[in-house]
């Protein structure tokens, strides 16, 4: 089998990411442990650690993937969506010929490969989707790899999510909010509980601070499971001391030791909570006689790389990409944008999925801008621009649509007045990963993870 076979069966796959049209009941966990289980179990030949989620889960997990590489740990990393390719979303740490730590994507003979070993088995089990193949990829990938650890990112919810099937050394949870409301429930505490799903018997769970709904749902699973429960603002505390558009520096006081002066590239005030619980996680594997040195901390913390979010891709005019999706999301980049910026006109390019919660996101995110610009992407997911307009008629003076994400930038770029402006483009993955592509097209910057 080739690469592109291999992608050619994946995409004729059942994909719950690009087609929301199907029930949650339809996950079923059974036939992933199944799948697993003719492959050997390698789900089970690593040490991990979990995240869900609603907002950060994705930065959490490549905050710790990136101090245990410093750490000298052979480690894998799966997160989902990908923004351009799809071997985005499993990357694994090793040290060169030199000795010095450096991080790859899975190749594409190496997709091939495993994605035909796979197939063989899986054509034996109805109903495996694409995340579910993608997700036993990566399973077996990172066993063929030795890899000591992985993060795991959760895909959707937690409790029927593919990767709900390993045995963590530390779960975390980050922020809970209203997102998947017709697939996880309509409230927050149907949501949590979906969360928690990952916690484990007697295991080990750091938890940033959520809604009160969100926290009881959290503490009766960790009740029930005997699991052992710490909190982002009461057993580990991340204390800013300042922020510009390079990142921002903090102090930390955890569990084991406090660390002063600690610096991230990410942007935003946020990833405060993001990378906080990124360190709890880290402190607990003391538990585990593992002892992360504050050398790997730092050096991991200062190179971390997470595109797509809060990322900040040109200068005069400012561009910023964010793969704000939900409300929570929208919120939290509306208040960085207010801390980092101060624009003398500020553009929106905005595009969403259809089955997000889009009147809160609209509400955060067009206030106080000077021209927004509707786009889609080109997925079966995409809200339409024109039916989208219909839901922003308080700002219907100044909205101009476009069918696709390079026209929106375009127009974007011939509305700019001078090098302090700044356009955002967010609203969905989708729309941020079209960006990129449309940005190296128009020769705007660079990206080199994809070239």
């Amino acid at each position: 089998m080739f690469y592109q076979e291999a992608i050619r069966y994946l995409n004729s796959l059942i994909n719950y990411e690009r087609d929301s049209n199907y029930a949650y009941s339809d996950l079923k966990l059974e036939r992933m442990k199944e799948l697993l289980e003719r492959l050997g179990n390698p789900q089970d030949k690593f040490k991990s650690l979990h995240v869900a989620g609603t907002k950060g889960k994705g930065s959490t997990c490549a905050f710790l993937f990136s101090i245990l590489k410093e750490a000298g740990y052979k480690v894998g990393l799966y997160t989902s969506p990908h923004l351009i390719d799809f071997k985005e979303r499993i990357k694994i740490s090793y040290q060169d010929t030199d000795g010095e730590t450096r991080e790859r994507l899975i190749d594409q003979k190496e997709v091939a490969q495993i994605i035909e070993q796979i197939k063989a088995y899986a054509d034996e089990i109805p109903g495996l989707t694409f995340f579910e193949i993608t997700t036993a990829l990566a399973f077996k990938f990172f066993e063929q790899k030795n890899i000591d650890f992985a993060v795991l990112e959760t895909g959707l919810g937690g409790r029927l999510d593919a990767t709900n099937v390993v045995t963590p050394l530390v779960c975390g949870i980050s922020s809970i909010g209203l997102d998947h409301t017709a697939l996880l429930g309509e409230t927050i505490d149907k949501i949590a509980r979906e969360k928690a799903g990952i916690i484990k018997d007697n295991g080990l769970v750091v938890s940033v601070g959520q809604p009160p709904q969100a926290w009881k749902e959290i503490t009766n699973a960790c009740k029930e499971k005997n699991a052992r429960l710490y909190e982002i603002g009461r057993d580990f505390i991340c204390d800013p001391i300042g922020q510009d558009l390079e990142g921002s520096i903090f102090d930390f006081k955890g569990k084991f030791d406090s660390y002063q002066n600690l610096k991230i590239p990410l942007l935003g005030q946020f990833q405060m909570v993001n990378v906080g619980l990124a360190l709890g996680m880290i402190q607990l594997l003391r538990l585990y006689d593992i002892v992360i040195s504050l050398y790997a901390i730092k050096k991991g913390l200062e190179d971390v790389h997470w595109p797509g979010r809060m990322h900040l891709v040109h200068r005069k005019p400012f561009i910023l990409l964010d793969g704000a999706q939900n409300a929570l999301s929208a919120q939290a980049l509306r208040a960085a944008i207010s801390m980092l910026f101060i624009p003398k006109k500020s553009i929106l390019i905005f595009g969403v999925s259809k089955d997000k919660d889009v009147e809160s996101m609209i509400n955060y995110l067009c206030r106080g801008q000077n021209l927004i610009i509707l786009t889609e992407a080109q997925t079966p997911r995409a809200f339409r621009v024109e039916e989208l307009e219909k839901k922003m008629e308080p700002f219907k003076k100044i909205i101009k649509l476009t069918k696709t994400v390079e026209d929106a930038i375009k127009l974007a770029i011939e509305n700019v007045n001078g090098p302090d402006d700044l356009i955002t483009i967010t609203g969905s993955i989708y729309i941020v990963g079209e960006a990129y592509q449309a940005l190296r097209t128009l020769k705007f910057t660079k990206f080199a993870q994809y070239e």
